[in-house]
C-alpha cells in the first residue's frame, strides 16, 4: 500500500516538473538574457512611379509654323513608369511643329484621313497626333521627296501601355498618326525647335 502511493506521488511529480524542448529553450532564454527572434519571409515592393503631371484632355501648340514641317522619324521608348513616343521633324529654322493630340473613339482614330478606308490598330483606347502644316514628303520640287522613310504602322516590343502606331493620314499638309493603348491614360505632350520634335509621354 506504502509502494504504490510514493509511485503514485513519483508519477505527479514528474508530470508536473517535467519540460518540453520549447519550454527549456525559453527557460534557457530567461535566464540568459538573451531574446528569442523569428524569421518571417520578405518581399521586395515594386518600384513606386513618380507623380505623373499628364491629363486625359486635348493638348494643343500655341502656334502653327509658317511653313510645312517634314517628318523625319518616329521613335519609341518606355519604362517601368511610362511610353514615350518622339516624332522629328528637318529642321526648320527653330519652328516648333504645330500639333493637336488627343482621344478619339476608335472607330474615327482607325479611318484614314480622305480615303475613309478602316486601318485596324491595336488596343483599346486610342490617342490621335495631328501635326499642321506637316508632312512625310517634301513637294516643292519637280518630284516628292520622301524625309520619312519609315513603316507606317508599326508594334513596337517590350511598350508598358502602347500596343501600335499607325500613319492615319497625310494629306493637304495635316499628317495625322494613332496611338492604340492598353486602355485610357493620361499623357503629355512638349516641343521644341532645335531639334524640331513632339514628344508625347503617356503614363
Amino acid at each position: 500500500m506504502k509502494r504504490a502511493a510514493l509511485l503514485a506521488g513519483l508519477l505527479v511529480v514528474a508530470g508536473c516538473g517535467g519540460t518540453t524542448a520549447e519550454q527549456q529553450a525559453t527557460t534557457t532564454a530567461r535566464t540568459t538574457g538573451h531574446a528569442t527572434t523569428s524569421t518571417a519571409a520578405t518581399t521586395t515592393a515594386p518600384p513606386s512611379c513618380p507623380s505623373f503631371s499628364g491629363g486625359t484632355a486635348t493638348q494643343r501648340s500655341a502656334t502653327k509654323p509658317a511653313n510645312t514641317m517634314l517628318l523625319t522619324a518616329v521613335h519609341v521608348d518606355s519604362d517601368t513608369c511610362k511610353d514615350t513616343i518622339i516624332f522629328s521633324f528637318r529642321s526648320a529654322g527653330g519652328a516648333e511643329p504645330g500639333y493637336t493630340v488627343g482621344y478619339r473613339p476608335a472607330e474615327e482614330a482607325q479611318t484614314q484621313d480622305a480615303s475613309g478606308k478602316h486601318i485596324a490598330i491595336a488596343g483599346k483606347a486610342f490617342l490621335v497626333i495631328r501635326f499642321e502644316p506637316a508632312a512625310t514628303a517634301d513637294l516643292t520640287g519637280a518630284k516628292p521627296v520622301f524625309t520619312y522613310t519609315g513603316p507606317s504602322k508599326f508594334a513596337p516590343a517590350g511598350m508598358r501601355f502602347t500596343r501600335e502606331l499607325a500613319k492615319t493620314g497625310d494629306f493637304e499638309a495635316v499628317l495625322t498618326w494613332a496611338i492604340g493603348l492598353s486602355e485610357e491614360r493620361p499623357f503629355k505632350v512638349t516641343s521644341s525647335g532645335s531639334p524640331a520634335q513632339v514628344t508625347v509621354e503617356v503614363g
